[in-house]
């Protein structure tokens, strides 16, 4: 599951990537999310990270010297698809494409494995816009992400009670072309 990408090379985590990833995506969440959560809500927890790790979803961005650059969730989605969750690159490294490598590697995998889609969810807050998430839709449409429906984020996490508001998540899939 390595791959060359550029000057980034993506990976899959390993242990000693836990303290560095943990602040690169509370950092980076807790300045676009942090109107949708309580103060002091960690995104990325040790215990998420360790599931994560452990099931072989967790992949990571890294420099050619090793300095961890940014991250994403690669899942299964259904049967014949692959989930894309938690992108996350480092503020100081956006603008670099190493978000489209992440998202790349993700669809290119899905491709490897014969899925049909890609999905992803954008939480969004349900009564108010959002301007960095309108951002992310309007990049992820761009790369070929089409709106599927919206659905309610408590249907999938049973504990919300680090919501400091009511919040939807709004799916996405880019479909694939099977050879």
């Amino acid at each position: 599951m390595n791959g060359q990408t550029g000057e980034v090379n993506i990976r899959p985590s390993e242990p000693t990537d836990e303290q560095t990833l943990m602040k690169i995506v509370n950092e980076v969440y807790s300045q676009c999310e942090a109107h949708l959560w309580v103060a002091n809500h960690e995104r990325l927890t040790e215990e998420r990270f360790k599931t994560f790790h452990r099931k072989n979803e967790l992949l990571v961005a890294e420099t050619s010297g090793s300095v961890l650059v940014g991250c994403v969730v690669m899942s299964n989605a259904g049967c014949d698809g692959r989930g894309l969750a938690m992108l996350v690159v480092k503020p100081d490294c956006r603008g670099r494409g190493i978000g489209r490598k992440l998202v790349d590697f993700v669809i290119n995998t899905a491709r490897d494995d014969k899925c049909s889609f890609v999905r992803l969810e954008l939480l969004y807050p349900t009564h108010q816009p959002d301007p960095w998430k309108q951002a992310l839709r309007t990049w992820y449409e761009k790369i070929g992400f089409v709106f599927v429906r919206n659905e309610d984020f408590t249907k999938y996490f049973s504990d919300s009670s680090d919501l400091a508001q009511e919040v939807t998540f709004s799916i996405f899939e880019k479909p694939l072309a099977l050879s």
